[in-house]
């Protein structure tokens, strides 16, 4: 039982905490008020499986032996302090959980000592040393006061103790050394529990408050800015949301947005782990000013993330699909560049005629609007009329299937899918606008808006109910960012869409194509709308085909460059994400390679043809690969 002197430590040490997570949290207020979603039952699932924090799974069992290292002790004090008769078979298989239990934690703090210590890279940070330290000194101070209780009373062997049991073995029979042991393991205890707010360790409340407010749904869309902000995007840490701050105070860097993020792989200037701390040490300054920001504020840009970090991002979404607190860098890096396009006009130089196009011509490559159906000349394609209760579908263009030449190779064979699987449908025409994703990634949300509304209106007034594209970034921008605006329409990709009509054999596929083919997952279709299995079922229809997977696939697919903005940005140093990816598919040994993106097709052709290699995959599209196929 704990003495009065103990408990009065305790509080000591609870209010030094206390303290310590308010300095904390008044930092994290200096955001925008913000109403997360909550997600009890989700913390509960994530705290007892660790289910992202396992997909590294050394680290993930280092980390759960941890957790539960520190939970069930905790546990089992607090019922110590209840004066209740526990049987004594009970207590003892209590004693012997307890530990086995502390038995995985010492592995697991060893594990995470021995990398820290042998760090190279700043993933592993040297800062993390010392509450890993204090946790050591309190699991084997508590085995070696076992260890001498078990050698003074001299039982024999403990099967409710056998760790204590082998230490008896070789420690003094000491009722002295057994005092000290326990005062040293308790007082570090005390230091773990007042440190926790000052240290690494802080993220076990952090961390798992994010996790309680992460948010519900796929990461594909971007929140719209709300009317009454006073500035547009983020140039000080007053100008993220709450929730945003939030994430930075639960950033372990750890490292696994960096090592899956393709523009830190391309060793280009951007890290989302840099961005998550350097925005912390940001609310840090705060904190130490004791949260009264300079009347010029704290600038993020200029200061602490340059330029050229947030134009390296592809938008790919690999950082948020693999942090293993749910936190989400790209959200942050989009109010950076809000914040340089929008509010301070610094939009990069070979943007800004892509960005005139879409105000001037509604399309990225500014043909205009007059020639946006000239590709379906002589095919029979019906233009949607002002009743369209006679069509089953709108089919939704794009950009590139309208006008990138290349492209416009997959929107004609769609045509002849529709029409072979006798699918009512019809396209918008020159009435169709760019859904806007490309200045929504760049951060003029003014002409996406511009756009949208003008989309939403037109697609309303002809009564459209279901709209089919081939562009995952059009599926993601008219299925997830439109309904903020008003929209209420059933989007479907063509690779869902193709699969279905496979399956209720509305389209026969005869020809057999003898191939070796692999799959490239396009990020805004898989990471961003946990679509993969539509590609895969329709390759596997495809009779002769020989299927082959990268070692990168599905979620942890490796971008193809295009994404963000990138198809109008010059790259940036380092080397060029399509020709890594690009070596990555020749070295797969696949004949073809299928997508279902117009940037993907676009990059990794370039990508494949930079490669100069003597029998070079070809690149289709999932659309021209059903195709050449199809029984018409």
């Amino acid at each position: 039982m704990l003495t009065a002197f103990d408990l009065l430590l305790i509080t000591i040490a609870i209010v030094v905490m206390a303290a310590g997570f308010k300095n904390r949290w008044a930092v994290v207020q200096l955001g925008r008020p913000q109403r997360p979603s909550r997600d009890p039952v989700g913390l509960i699932k994530y705290l007892c499986g660790h289910d992202k924090i396992m997909q590294n799974r050394k680290a993930g069992w280092a980390h759960l032996f941890v957790f539960f290292g520190v939970l069930v002790p905790l546990l089992v004090i607090i019922l110590a302090q209840f004066d209740f008769a526990m049987p004594l078979p009970i207590a003892r298989l209590l004693s012997l959980l307890t530990e086995l239990i502390g038995l995985a934690m010492l592995a697991g703090l060893l594990y995470f000592l021995l990398r820290r210590i042998g760090a190279t890279a700043p993933r592993a940070p040297q800062r993390t040393i010392f509450p890993v330290a204090v946790l050591l000194l309190i699991v084997v101070t508590g085995f070696l006061a076992e260890g001498t209780r078990l050698a003074i009373i001299s039982t024999g062997f403990s099967w409710s103790s056998p760790a204590g049991w082998l230490l008896s073995l070789a420690l003094p029979d000491s009722p002295l050394l057994m005092q000290v042991l326990i005062r040293l393991h308790f007082f570090a205890l005390l230091v773990f529990v007042a440190a926790l707010p000052f240290t690494f360790m802080r993220h076990l409340i952090a961390g798992s408050l994010n996790v309680y407010y992460r948010r519900q749904g796929l990461p594909g869309a971007i929140a719209l800015p709300t009317p009454e902000l006073e500035t547009t995007g983020a140039g000080t840490i007053k100008d993220f949301s709450l929730k945003q701050l939030l994430e930075a105070e639960a950033c372990v860097s750890c490292g696994r947005c960096e090592v899956n993020c393709p523009a830190s792989q391309a060793e280009k200037p951007l890290s989302p782990r840099k961005v998550m701390q350097d925005i912390l040490s940001q609310m840090e300054q705060a904190n130490r000013n004791g949260c009264r920001l300079p009347a010029e504020g704290m600038p993020l840009l200029e200061e602490v993330i340059s330029a050229d970090e947030i134009w390296s991002c592809t938008s790919c979404m690999a950082c948020v699909t693999h942090c293993p607190v749910f936190i989400e860098p790209l959200d942050k890096i989009i109010d950076l560049r809000r914040h340089k396009v929008m509010g301070q006009g610094l939009l990069p130089v070979e943007a800004r005629s892509m960005i005139r196009d879409l105000e001037l011509y509604r399309d990225v490559y500014g043909r205009g609007i007059s020639h946006r159906a000239d590709w379906a000349l002589n095919r029979a394609v019906p233009l949607i009329s002002e009743d369209s209760a006679k069509v089953d579908v709108l089919f939704w263009v794009g950009c590139s299937g309208a006008f990138h030449p290349r492209y416009q190779q997959a929107a004609q064979e769609m045509v002849r899918i529709l029409q072979a699987a006798a699918v009512k449908f019809a396209i918008l025409g020159n009435a169709e606008y760019c859904c806007g994703d490309p200045a929504r990634r760049l951060g003029d949300d003014s002409v996406f808006i511009e756009l949208a509304q003008r989309n939403i209106r037109q697609l309303k007034r002809h009564g459209v109910q279901r709209i089919l594209t081939l562009c995952p970034h059009c599926y993601s921008t008219l299925k997830n960012e439109y309904p903020s605006l008003g929209a209420d329409f059933e989007v479907e990709h063509a690779s869902q869409f193709i699969a279905r009509l496979i399956q209720r054999k509305r389209i026969q596929l005869q020809y057999p194509l003898e191939q070796t083919l692999t799959v490239h997952d396009p990020c805004f279709l898989g990471r961003a709308n946990q679509i993969y299995e539509p590609l895969r079922q329709i390759c596997q229809a495809v009779p002769g085909l020989r299927i082959k997977e990268l070692q990168r696939n599905r979620e942890s697919a490796f971008c193809c460059g295009g994404g963000g903005g990138k198809m109008w940005l010059h790259d940036s140093a380092g080397h060029h994400i399509n020709q890594m990816r690009a070596e990555e598919i020749a070295l797969c040994g696949a004949d073809w390679v299928a997508t279902a993106c117009p940037y993907c097709v676009t990059m990794l052709e370039d990508g494949i043809a930079a490669l100069e290699i003597e029998k070079p995959p070809k690149v289709k599209d999932i659309v021209e690969v059903v195709a050449s196929s199809l029984a018409v």
